[in-house]
């Protein structure tokens, strides 16, 4: 076997799928290696690997590779695994010294990162290693984004967001637009989120940080002052969507719309009993 650079040694830990591989080339080239590039490879390993624990243990015990190694100089091996959704590579890390304590901002990326995409059958291993270390997922971000809006803006299942609720995570925090997470509920990618998002008087009577505007869909702005609650949000988007119909699909002007139309009902039927609330 001939020796290959770091560049083609990272690419192959990173996607080959076979353990014997990645072992024979990292014993290949081992000597070549430098002990932070030895431990480069390792936070590769553990961020794209799930049990390849052998050619881990060649890295650290004939390697030297270090456990406390951070990515581009901020981010642990360890927080590298968990915004991968390696909960098996995290359990390695910690047996072999890692530690699993959020003591850096920055380390907060990794565990909002895996409710961005992920559904929640998915990451439930992930989230039990995280909760027995004391770490919870009602913080916000440097920039200005949340666990729980970043589930609404990006993911497609519906459970990420009722687990973070479940979790009772503050709904009410502002993003650096000026937004909610109750704001995206309309437009989120993930159907029905106004039944749990959207529940109570103080929910449809939030407002934005600021004067501001949203592009949900392409050339359809919806401009609002700091004085709108999401109730008249609601009916600025509405007409936002009839004034742009002409420069929409007909499924994207569908969707949202109807979406819109079910939310504005829901409202009503909030209010509706409220009242029935204030007459008992």
């Amino acid at each position: 076997m001939q020796k290959i650079s770091l560049y083609d040694l990272k690419r192959k830990v990173r996607i080959s799928q076979e353990p014997d591989e990645i072992i024979t080339g990292l014993g290949y080239n081992l000597s070549s290696l430098t002990r932070n590039e030895r431990s480069e490879l390792l936070c590769d390993l553990l961020e794209n690997q799930e049990i390849f624990f052998e050619a881990a243990e060649l890295l650290i015990e004939e390697g030297g590779a270090d456990i406390h190694y951070r990515k581009e100089g901020i981010i642990p091996i360890i927080f590298c695994a968990i915004g991968a959704n390696k909960p098996q590579a995290v359990l390695y890390a910690m047996k072999k010294g890692a530690s699993l304590i959020v003591d850096n901002p920055d380390y907060l990326f990794a565990i909002a990162y895996i409710f961005k995409h992920h559904r929640l059958a998915a990451i439930t291993d992930m989230l039990l290693i995280l909760i027995e270390h004391n770490i919870h997922f009602n913080f916000v971000l440097a920039s200005q984004d949340t666990p729980l809006l970043l589930a609404t803006r990006h993911n497609n299942n519906r459970e990420v967001v009722q687990y973070l609720l479940s979790e009772e995570v503050d709904k009410y925090v502002y993003d650096e637009d000026g937004f909610m997470a109750i704001h995206y509920v309309p437009f989120a990618k993930a159907p029905n989120l106004y039944k749990d998002m959207i529940t109570t008087i103080a929910d449809i009577q939030v407002k934005p940080k600021f004067a501001t505007s949203m592009e949900p869909v392409f050339e359809c702005v919806i401009k609002v002052s700091e004085h709108h609650t999401f109730e008249e949000f609601i009916h600025e988007a509405l007409n936002a969507f009839l004034e742009n119909r002409h420069r929409m699909y007909d499924d994207i002007f569908e969707k949202y719309y109807y979406r819109l139309h079910l939310i504005a009902e829901h409202i009503s039927h909030i209010r509706a009993g409220e009242g029935d609330i204030r007459q008992v």
